[in-house]
C-alpha cells in the first residue's frame, strides 16, 4: 500500500504503510500583509505577520507557521528563493530600483508600550540584513537607493549602500508615513497637525518645506506615489481613494469603492490605472482614470488579515491596520494581492495566474 494524503473538513489524513489511520490538524496558507515586486518583474517578495517567543529580548516563535516571515520568490516558477524570520506587524515591503535590496518595515510592541518597530535592509542575493534602523516605522526608496526613514521624531534620508546620513527634514518629523516622488526631488509625509492628518512636501536637496495639502480628518498611513510625477494616492477608511495633485497637493479626484472600509491604493506603472483594496475584506476596485470608470472589480475568498499589536482597540492610530498588501506588477495588466499567501491576478479578467506558498 502506498502513502497517500487527502484534506477532509480541515484536518490532514494520512494512511501508514501498515494501514494505520494518522491525523493533523491541516493549517491553511496565512495571508501576507505586504508584497513588492522589483521593477523588472523577476521577484516577487511577500512579509507574513507572526508571533514572538514571549521572551525578553523578543526572538522569533520557534513555530514557522506562527512567526512573521519574509520571502522572496521567483516570479515566474514560483520558486522561494529565501525566507527570513521574525515578529510583529509588518506595513511596508519594497524592493530598491535596482533590486538588489529588499526592505521591510516591522512594528512590534510587546506590552503595548514599549515600541521595538524597526526598518530592516535585506540583501536580495543573499537573504541577509544588510542594516537596521530601529525604532523606525516608515520609509521610501528614492530613484538612486538613497533610502528615507521615519523615526519617532526625526525624517532622515541614508545614502543606499553606506546609510551615512544625508539630510535631515525637519518639517516632516513626527510623521505617519512618508514617500519620495518618482523624480527624486520631493519627500513627503502625512503630518498630523491641529486641524487633524495632511500631506506635507519638502524639496529633497534644501529640506524646505514647499506644501501642505488640507487636513482631513482622520489618519492615514500610506502615500503611493503616481510613476507619471503627475499625482498621489491616499486611502480612507471610509471607502474612499483620494488623489492629489503633486506639485500642490490639492485633491482633484475622489474615487469610492464598493464597499466599506479602509482602501489601500495602488497605481499602474503607466499611472492609467488606479486600484484600491479593501484591507477588511480584500475587495479591489480598479478605475481607468483617462475614462474614469470602473475597469475591474474582483473578490477574494480570503481577503482578512491578523493583526498581532496589543493596541487598545479605541486607540486613533493605527498603521498596522493599513499594509501595503496590494501592487501592479510591472506589465499594468495583472497585480499582486497578499491574499492566500500572496498571488498574482488578471486586472481584466480576474483570473489567478500565480500562487507563492510554502
Amino acid at each position: 500500500m502506498k502513502n497517500w494524503i487527502t484534506v477532509s473538513l480541515g484536518w490532514l489524513v494520512l494512511i501508514s504503510l501498515h494501514g494505520h489511520l494518522l491525523a493533523a490538524p491541516f493549517v491553511p496558507e496565512r495571508n501576507a500583509q505586504v508584497v513588492a515586486v522589483s521593477r523588472d518583474g523577476k521577484l516577487v517578495a511577500t512579509g507574513k505577520s507572526g508571533m514572538s517567543n514571549s521572551e525578553f529580548p523578543p526572538r522569533p516563535h520557534p513555530t514557522v507557521r506562527k512567526c512573521a516571515l519574509i520571502q522572496i520568490w521567483n516570479a515566474q516558477t514560483g520558486e522561494m528563493l529565501h525566507r527570513m524570520q521574525s515578529f510583529g506587524d509588518f506595513t511596508q515591503l519594497k524592493f530598491s530600483p535596482d533590486g538588489k535590496r529588499l526592505a521591510s518595515c516591522r512594528l512590534f510592541s510587546p506590552d503595548g508600550k514599549l515600541e521595538m518597530s524597526e526598518v530592516h535592509v535585506y540583501n536580495v542575493a543573499t537573504g541577509k540584513t544588510e542594516h537596521v534602523f530601529n525604532r523606525c516605522h516608515a520609509f521610501d526608496f528614492a530613484p538612486d537607493g538613497a533610502i528615507v526613514v521615519l523615526s519617532r521624531s526625526k525624517c532622515v534620508l541614508y545614502g543606499g549602500t553606506s546609510f551615512t546620513k544625508q539630510a535631515v527634514y525637519e518639517p516632516l518629523g513626527r510623521s505617519l508615513t512618508v514617500a519620495i516622488t518618482a523624480d527624486g526631488t520631493r519627500v513627503m509625509a502625512v503630518k498630523q497637525v491641529a486641524e487633524g492628518f495632511c500631506i506635507r512636501s519638502c524639496d529633497r536637496k534644501t529640506g524646505k518645506l514647499l506644501t501642505q495639502s488640507p487636513a482631513v480628518p482622520h489618519p492615514f498611513y500610506q502615500l503611493v506615489v503616481a510613476p507619471n510625477n503627475g499625482f498621489v494616492a491616499t486611502g480612507h477608511r471610509d471607502g474612499t481613494v483620494l488623489l492629489w495633485r503633486q506639485e500642490e497637493l490639492q485633491p482633484f479626484t475622489r474615487l469610492q469603492a464598493s464597499t466599506a472600509g479602509r482602501q489601500f491604493p495602488f497605481i499602474s506603472p503607466d499611472s492609467r490605472y488606479v486600484g484600491a483594496g479593501n484591507q477588511t475584506s480584500g475587495d479591489v476596485v480598479i478605475w481607468d482614470l483617462t475614462s474614469g470608470e470602473q475597469s475591474g472589480r474582483m473578490t477574494f475568498e480570503r481577503g482578512t488579515f491578523h493583526t498581532y499589536h496589543p493596541r487598545n482597540r479605541t486607540a486613533q492610530i493605527r498603521p498596522e491596520d493599513d499594509p501595503a498588501r496590494f501592487v501592479f506588477m510591472p506589465d499594468g495588466a495583472t497585480f499582486l494581492a497578499g491574499c492566500f499567501g500572496g498571488m498574482i491576478r488578471s486586472v481584466n479578467s480576474g483570473q489567478e495566474l500565480k500562487r507563492f506558498s510554502y
